[in-house]
């Protein structure tokens, strides 16, 4: 009974600096979980040949996934808005930190997410595995949040120490111009980061987290409802997937100060190529645009250029709707 009196004393008298200490401990721990290096890192400026046929955007690249050299880039190096291009960094840091079976929590800050939502409530839960799939899929702010709040909470005091274990992360694989202070990607002054940048933040993904590239090359999950939550479908945004032969990832996003943004991933005749388009001003322009990088940068290998007018986006835009109603 002594013992026990003593150990409800020691905790009554904690001092706010003594929780402060705990959970910068517990920061340097998540630290030391963090993988990467930089040893991968685009080659290059590209060849700077004006391409007419491409949309009008703000920043852009082509460049050879394996190898890093940039067969075509436009402001490579200039400061952008990555919207949910975000979302790439939030979830390999995510796996670094945790295991993708972890039991997630939907926090409030979560649950009241602007659009792009799933619907998630607070009090649900996901395992990491599920919110990952939200948030590459169909780009689930909510999910993306969840993610952030819970392991944050995990390591720290919430999402901001969760923030700065990413931005801690994107240091380490040579992501030096980028800093970012949100988990989805809406638009803040201190949110920001380079094509350049992004390039190295998704051959990370792409080449180190095969879990993240096998939920990119899928056009459709379905997260079974259970006690934890309800059904969710979940199309792939990614508009190329299935349209321009070869792609097998990444991610699109869009917000007011980056316009509709995408990075592309593609593997034709063995070899990998990635295109990322910033500020395109529709979803088919981006798309458009992406699939034009994809032709220049395969043109260079002697690879058929696939004709853009033959992209079948409506049809692609259909079947996300075809998926959210007849598979239920």
């Amino acid at each position: 009974m002594f013992v026990i009196a003593r150990k409800t004393e020691v905790k009554s008298t904690l001092t706010d600096d003594s929780v402060t200490f705990e959970a910068k401990d517990h920061l340097e721990k998540a630290k030391n979980k963090i993988k990467g290096d930089e040893n991968w890192k685009p080659q290059g400026w590209g060849s700077g040949e004006y391409l007419e046929t491409i949309p009008k955007i703000k920043a852009g690249v082509v460049l050879n996934l394996e190898s890093g050299d940039v067969i075509w880039s436009m402001n490579l190096k200039d400061k952008i808005a990555p919207a949910s291009l975000t979302k790439v960094a939030t979830v390999i840091t995510a796996i670094d930190l945790q295991a993708l079976d972890t039991q997630l929590e939907v926090s409030s800050q979560a649950a009241s997410q602007i659009p792009t939502i799933i619907g998630l409530k607070a009090g649900e839960k996901l395992t990491l595995s599920e919110a990952i799939s939200a948030a590459i899929l169909t780009s689930a702010n909510d999910a993306t949040e969840a993610i952030a709040s819970s392991i944050g909470l995990m390591v720290g005091n919430g999402t901001a120490d969760f923030e700065e274990v990413v931005n801690y992360k994107l240091q380490k694989i040579g992501a030096r111009q980028t800093h970012f202070v949100t988990s989805t990607g809406l638009d803040d002054p201190n949110h920001y980061s380079t094509v350049y940048d992004l390039a190295i933040i998704a051959h990370e993904a792409l080449s180190n987290y095969p879990f993240v590239a096998d939920v990119a090359d899928d056009t459709y999950r379905r997260l079974d409802a259970n006690s934890n939550h309800p059904l969710f479908d979940l199309p792939n945004w990614n508009a190329l997937l299935g349209t321009y032969p070869g792609v097998n990832g990444l991610k699109i996003g869009f917000t007011e100060d980056a316009g509709h943004v995408n990075i592309v991933s593609a593997e034709r005749e063995g070899k990998k190529l990635l295109s990322i388009v910033i500020g395109a001003k529709s979803l088919e322009e981006r798309e458009i645009a992406a699939a034009t990088l994809l032709n220049y940068g395969f043109s260079k290998y002697n690879i058929e250029p696939f004709p853009v007018e033959q992209l079948n986006l409506v049809e692609r835009y259909q079947d996300w709707q075809k998926q959210l109603s007849s598979v239920k």
